[in-house]
């Protein structure tokens, strides 16, 4: 199910989890889709990093995106420490472009 959605230039890249949240330490899905029809795209490389901002101690997590067998979409495995408010940033560079963007919610 899908958690959030975010465009960036011609892309729409796609969060989705089993029950369209997204849990501490459980694995979900990154999609990139062409906005003109929705078909996949491969963008090669995915690096994800994450961060909750909290006055004084800002914490950070790890997140690695590994490619699945279908081009454009990713596996995505956290270590995100605590339920919460986390902003997670996703860079990419291969086929399909360059870009980054920045997803922000709830972590259960």
């Amino acid at each position: 199910m899908e958690v959030q959605r975010i465009k960036s230039g011609t892309l729409e890249i796609v969060l989705l989890s089993p029950d369209g949240a997204l849990h501490q330490k459980d694995p979900f899905t990154i999609e990139f889709r062409s906005q003109a029809g929705g078909a996949l795209i491969d963008v090669g490389t995915v690096r994800a990093s994450a961060n909750m901002p909290m006055p004084g101690m800002p914490m950070l997590g790890s997140i690695e995106v590994r490619p699945t067998k279908s081009p454009g979409r990713y596996t995505a495995s956290n270590n995100l420490d605590m339920a919460g408010g986390w902003r997670i940033a996703l860079e990419w560079d291969g086929p399909g472009g360059r870009g980054a963007v920045n997803f922000a919610g709830a972590v259960q």
